[in-house]
């Protein structure tokens, strides 16, 4: 299709990382680029062709399928202002995922060979390219259980390598020295050969584990920004795990900060601003490339809701208005009788999470209690009291404890084992009363003592800034279990010990897109019926006029 030169550069302007580049830049590179339209349902590229081009989406909607021998995964749907593709980068690859045309979409292609030729001319180019690839191939390898089907990832991101390859340096080479000093020692002792080739192997075997733990240390943390959230995920193996994110229409402002060495090796701290707190992730590459692409993403997401509700009140105003319901779209997840993740059936932790009912399903809302371990931890005590009361009835039984009248270690056997067995089901029924409840409105945290206190706490789903989980310690981490805050204006929800905290952070969040949708939808209709009840009014006066004039 042939466009007019100032037509290119004005498209190439509205795409990152072009939009980084100077108006002379544009021109210089925009003959490279091929403008290309093409229908709803068309495939633009399948896996196993040659990868030949790099595609950056104008208008419309392209979904990105990855192929894998047991099953494809859906990488999402990407739009304005995406691209797809990225396998050309690498060179002398086939494309490994399939891109369909989900609308209309008109499309900037170019050719790999010119992208990675224009990225050597230009770092910043170079820069996102780069980002573009380690995106594609983190994503296509890591499984983002909370991510929905159709949402894409724009980044994905470690922390720079510097600091694996330092910690590396520094931890290998100390073992390494203290190794090679233990061999040495050992080669020259005559008494103490034995116990120190035996010392030094050790000391090698653990530099190795602790090295190992370290890269995967660096490995599980991730910088992630979706179409529709910022994520922050942190793990370090056997300790601690936590998911922090926020919507991207909840961010305020977008920094970064860099040092004299951040400057040097290309990394920074990028920081996402929010009504309630900060998202932060430290040693980033390129931080200057994704503070410009996370600004982007924050206007677009805007520009996108406008032109969205622009779209759907037009259809609804030109005949279509049947497209727009006021039910409330709930996801077929949420709906009752369905069943979460906790409910699967297969591992230990599933059964038993089954068996205490950790999470039920109630109508259109979702039911969680802490963690059995907590129920446990709890009646560990009167437990042990009880234990001691059967060990000791059956001490007097077989004939010990002859100095105690038989009478007194029954009697006071039964009395001290009901007042055991109540203390129990008293610490049963409190752990029982707290619950955590996730409706399509509101999250409900009910603090419930038996025969005392209640204690009830709510907050609107369509208000929520941040969703954030922990899991900190070796049985939580065992067990799968840890805490949940939401954060809503200046109040902080926690949903403490729930089993499976990851997947409760999804539910929250999918709920929060729901109520999001709905009221978007509802203000809709409302719109409508103000629209038809004008157009009522109208037709009312011009009969009146009509008769009046006939």
């Amino acid at each position: 299709m042939i466009v007019h030169p100032l037509e290119q550069m004005d498209a190439l302007k509205s795409l990152f990382p072009f939009s980084l580049l100077s108006d002379e830049d544009l021109k210089n590179i925009s003959p490279f680029f091929e403008q290309q339209n093409f229908p709803a349902g068309a495939t633009v590229f399948s896996d196993g062709y040659p990868a030949l081009d790099l595609f950056f989406i104008l208008t419309g909607k392209v979904k990105i399928v990855f192929h894998q021998p047991k099953a494809d995964t859906t990488l999402g749907v990407m739009g304005t202002g995406d691209h797809f593709g990225e396998e050309a980068l690498t060179g002398n690859h086939s494309y490994q995922t399939r891109a369909t045309c989900d609308s209309a979409v008109t499309v900037l292609r170019i050719r790999g060979s010119k992208a990675r030729a224009i990225a050597d001319a230009y770092p910043v180019l170079h820069a996102a390219f780069t980002l573009f690839q380690k995106t594609y191939q983190l994503t296509s390898t890591k499984n983002l259980s909370w991510r929905a089907k159709e949402e894409g990832v724009e980044l994905f991101s470690r922390r720079h390598p510097f600091f694996l390859f330092l910690r590396l340096f520094l931890t290998g080479g100390a073992f390494l020295v203290v190794f090679s000093f233990l061999l040495f020692s050992a080669m020259a002792s005559l008494n103490y050969f034995v116990p120190l080739l035996i010392l030094s192997l050790v000391e090698l075997i653990m530099g190795i584990v602790i090295c190992a733990w370290s890269g995967l240390e660096w490995g599980n943390d991730y910088f992630i920004l979706t179409r529709e959230r910022v994520c922050v995920q942190k793990k370090l193996i056997g300790f601690y795990e936590s998911r922090h994110e926020s919507p991207v229409n909840a961010v305020l402002s977008v920094g970064v900060d860099t040092s004299l060495m951040g400057r040097l090796f290309g990394f920074g701290t990028v920081t996402i601003r929010t009504y309630t707190g900060d998202l932060q992730f430290k040693r980033l590459p390129y931080p200057y490339i994704i503070y410009e692409l996370l600004e982007v993403r924050r206007e677009m997401a805007t520009l996108e809701a406008t032109q969205a509700e622009k779209r759907e009140i037009r259809e609804a105003l030109t005949g279509k208005a049947e497209r727009i319901s006021i039910q409330k779209s709930t996801p077929a997840s949420f709906k009752s009788g369905s069943t979460g993740p906790t409910e699967q059936a297969g591992s230990f932790s599933n059964l038993m999470a089954k068996l205490f009912s950790l999470r039920t399903v109630k109508e259109n809302a979702v039911v969680y209690r802490t963690h059995w371990w907590i129920l446990f931890k709890k009646a560990a005590l009167p437990g042990f009291f009880l234990l001691a009361i059967i060990l000791a009835v059956l001490a007097r039984f077989l004939g010990f404890l002859s100095i105690i009248p038989e009478e007194v270690v029954y009697v006071g056997a039964f009395i001290l084992a009901v007042v055991c067995w109540g203390w129990l089901i008293y610490l049963y029924q409190d752990w029982q009363n707290d619950v955590y409840i996730i409706s399509d409105e509101q999250l409900i945290d009910v603090y419930k003592k038996p025969l005392g206190m209640d204690d009830r706490r709510s907050a609107p789903v369509k208000n929520i800034q941040t969703v954030e989980f922990e899991r900190k310690g070796l049985i939580n981490l065992m067990l799968n279990f840890g805490t949940v805050k939401i954060k809503i204006g200046n109040e902080e929800l926690t949903f403490d010990n729930v089993y499976q905290p990851s997947e409760v952070q999804a539910e929250i969040y999918s709920r929060y897109r729901a109520t999001l949708e709905t009221a978007k939808k509802n203000e809709q209709q409302k719109f409508v019926e103000w629209i038809k009840t004008y157009e009522e009014i109208q037709r009312e006066n011009q009969r009146a006029n009509k008769d009046e004039n006939g």
